[in-house]
């Protein structure tokens, strides 16, 4: 099973898991509830029945103290606490509708209520149980102390069923109480391990698109090198070439003029024009090799530095494409990196050959300065610009074409940037470089250029 497909199981799993919990833990509340209800029921019929005792002793109380000082508050004190407790005893049949056995105890209790209170009415009435020693008054007294040892039995038995009933209930509320404990235990160990199985594949997921991102950065890495090489084993290969062209061609161009040279001084006069057509074929052969060597790889480059370079090629562009170019050099007092150099030459000899081949501008600004430790080189053109549809795409890392993604990559890899900036007024250039001194040092392969550039000024 994929990763999407085992993360959405485990929500769903997860969901119904926490569905099922939740409804068995409402049904278990509901019921603890109803239990809870029920308990206090009993502990209502628990203070009815100690409030009907209490009343059953209020009114024995006021009885026997009216036989002793005939006070008329104590016979209305007897009939208060006797309506009191029949009023009692109606709500505990009340209260006990749902026990038919404690019902049938309540009514026999009552009778027993009845009787004992009218004994104890008829003593409260003048002259009505005689004189304290009569046989009558004790026959009374003895059957309502009979009636209320009666009354107290009925109410031990009816209170001890009621203590079963409670410590049932009691049971049963403890124990849907543990069973709730369990059931909200349940459900956060559910939550937990929904919640870590969730962040296990969420780290996995992560863990994924790192390892994507780190071999996707891997690979840009490898094509910017690669690139890298590319130009740098370009630039080899131009030197090479342009070493070749002077040292080779340019050589057997330069003997075969003075051979003609020779030859024509010793031919006929009608000879002569001949002689003179071929000699200048062969100045412009070699001229043509020595300009297609300088571009190739100026050796002006590694002898003198970027800005004679550089000002050596803008005159040369301008003479051939007839654009005039404007220069703006500030002194650089030691000279770049080698890299440096030559990355800037380059997109100076990549812009303005864009702008030769693409902006038809007839004025070109080419401006080269160093301050605060950076080296900047500026070419502006005044033509129709870059189609914003390519320059979006080219601010985007997708570069238009090879000279610009070659030139971005190049100062890219120095540490530096390369920023386009192009509307209907024309197109700037701008590479922006560390220009730290080098010292000078000069390689086989400079020294040999340099050999060569000053063969092909003496030819």
């Amino acid at each position: 099973m994929s990763r999407p497909s085992l993360r959405l199981a485990s929500l769903v799993f997860g969901f119904l898991a926490i569905l099922a919990i939740g409804t068995f833990a409402y049904r278990t509340e509901y019921r603890a509830a109803d239990t809870r209800n029920w308990v206090i029921h009993s502990y209502t019929i628990h203070d009815k029945l100690s409030e009907l005792e209490i009343e059953l002793g209020q009114a024995r109380s006021h009885a026997f103290a009216y036989l002793e000082l005939q006070a008329p508050n104590d016979a209305k004190a007897v009939r208060t606490h006797t309506a009191a407790a029949l009023e009692v005893s109606a709500e505990l049949q009340q209260l006990m509708a749902d026990q038919p056995r404690q019902q049938e105890r309540i009514r026999a209790m009552e009778a027993l209520l009845r009787n004992y209170f009218a004994a104890l009415e008829s003593c409260v009435r003048p002259q009505s149980c005689g004189s304290p020693d009569s046989p009558e008054r004790r026959a009374i007294l003895e059957d309502a102390g009979n009636d209320r040892d009666r009354i107290h039995a009925a109410l031990a038995e009816i209170r001890s069923q009621e203590d079963a009933l409670l410590q049932r209930r009691l049971s049963a509320w403890d124990q849907l109480y543990r069973r709730n404990i369990v059931i909200f235990g349940l459900a956060f160990a559910a939550a937990l391990l929904l919640l870590l199985n969730n962040f296990r594949l969420q780290h996995a997921e992560i863990r994924k698109s790192r390892e994507l991102e780190s071999a996707q950065r891997e690979n840009a890495e490898s094509f910017r090198a690669l690139s890298a090489r590319i130009l740098e084993l370009q630039d080899v290969e131009r030197r090479k070439i342009a070493r070749e062209l002077h040292d080779s061609v340019g050589q057997y161009l330069a003997a075969l003029k003075m051979n003609l040279s020779q030859m024509a001084s010793g031919r006929k006069r009608q000879d002569v024009a001949a002689f003179a057509d071929t000699i200048e074929l062969a100045d412009r052969a070699i001229a043509e090799v020595r300009t297609i060597s300088h571009l190739l790889h100026p050796p002006l480059l590694d002898e003198l530095g970027l800005q004679s370079a550089a000002s050596w090629y803008v005159e040369q562009f301008s003479k051939r494409s007839g654009i005039p170019v404007q220069l703006a050099f500030e002194e650089i007092t030691e000279r770049l990196p080698k890299e440096s150099e030559l990355a800037l030459f380059r997109v100076l000899q990549e812009s303005l050959t864009n702008v030769y081949r693409h902006t038809k501008a007839t004025r070109v600004e080419v401006h080269l300065s160093c301050q605060n430790g950076r080296v900047m080189l500026v070419v502006r053109d005044n033509g129709q610009g870059i189609p914003p549809a390519v320059l979006s795409r080219m601010k985007a890392g997708r570069a238009a074409g090879i000279g610009l993604a070659g030139m971005s990559e190049r100062i890219s890899d120095l540490g530096g940037s390369l920023m386009v900036e192009s509307n209907t007024g024309g197109t700037a250039i701008r590479a922006t470089l560390s220009c730290e001194p080098q010292a000078q040092q000069n390689s086989p392969d400079s020294a040999a250029v340099s050999s060569s550039a000053t063969s092909s000024r003496s030819a």
